[in-house]
């Protein structure tokens, strides 16, 4: 009798969070819904924001882990827009873009997909914004399709090989069966409760804004599928990062790189400087107190940043 109660509970607590889930998707993609286009790119769907007049110098931005568009978006697009055709997408899986059937994980992947996005979007370079493990895929579109590059700004910037394990969280959420439950079950339940401290790991040592959540659209990586392609990304870095890390001293165009001197996701020592040391044409930025949101708390510093470097790819004319 007593398994058998036990076994029931189970099932009805199982039964509770899968409607759960279902609930928290639909309102989730209600409250944050998509802004711009979908464009279709090596069998996914991405969704695509732009702004700021056609024929001007074009922007594009990559946002990291556990994100969407709108975490590069907010600060920076309204202000660029009267001097840049800002262009945004969300990376596949996240936001509302779709994931590919296999190798979403893998940079080379990620940026074919962000080439796709300027292919679609305009002609010739693009300046590139990329925050955290938006950065490494930025490096990697630049690697691969240099002529669509004219230069970075890196914020907070995920790039080299790191010692230790990745997070229980992300470990588990990628792995197969065990990982599907967890994210379908447990993750639309616990992920919004937990994400003020998640939150203020990120503006650490400054405190977070209260509007972050709903101006970055925090609640859309608590839907199952979002929340397991972003732990899959992050539980590939170590791999990904070793693969490409070696090529960094080929990348030609210039480069601002922003970042505090510490930061509680990802260390500056271990990735911003050491990528600042191997980047022929680099510069690094600290922005003291502003942890891995310089975009956010110093955000006239990567406007700065964005405007040196498209002068400095601007053609010149000859004597």
């Amino acid at each position: 009798m007593i398994f058998e109660a036990s076994a029931a509970a189970l099932a009805a607590a199982g039964v509770a969070l899968a409607l759960n889930s279902r609930s928290y998707v639909r309102r989730a993609e209600a409250r944050w819904p998509p802004h711009g286009r979908f464009i279709d790119a090596e069998g996914t769907r991405l969704h695509v924001r732009e702004a700021g007049p056609e024929g001007a110098p074009r922007v594009l931005l990559i946002h990291g882990a556990s994100a969407n568009l709108l975490e590069l978006w907010g600060p920076l697009a309204p202000i660029l827009a009267s001097d840049f055709r800002v262009i945004a997408f969300d990376r596949p899986g996240m936001g509302h873009s779709t994931r590919p059937k296999s190798d979403g994980q893998r940079l080379a992947v990620q940026a074919k997909l962000a080439a796709c996005v300027l292919e679609a979007s305009g002609e010739g370079a693009a300046l590139i914004v990329g925050h955290s493990l938006g950065a490494a895929v930025s490096l990697r579109l630049a690697l691969d399709f240099p002529h669509l590059v004219s230069g970075f700004v890196l914020v907070a910037p995920a790039s080299h090989p790191y010692p230790g394990e990745n997070a229980w969280w992300a470990r588990l959420s990628s792995s197969p069966i065990a990982g599907d439950v967890f994210c379908s079950l447990f993750i639309p339940w616990l992920g919004p409760l937990l994400s003020p401290a998640s939150i203020g790991a990120n503006f650490w040592p400054q405190p977070a804004p209260g509007s972050y959540y709903e101006e970055a659209g925090v609640g859309l990586i608590f839907r199952p599928n979002a929340f397991r392609s972003s732990a899959q990304d992050v539980v590939a870095t170590k791999r990904e990062f070793a693969a490409q890390a070696p090529r960094y001293p080929d990348i030609l165009q210039h480069a601002v790189i922003i970042t505090a001197e510490k930061d509680k996701i990802v260390s500056p020592k271990r990735h911003a400087r050491a990528l600042a040391g191997v980047l022929p044409a680099a510069e690094l930025v600290i922005a003291p107190d502003t942890g891995h949101m310089p975009h956010r708390l110093r955000t006239d510093l990567v406007l700065a940043a964005i405007r040196r470097v498209n002068a400095m790819a601007a053609p010149h004319g000859g004597d």
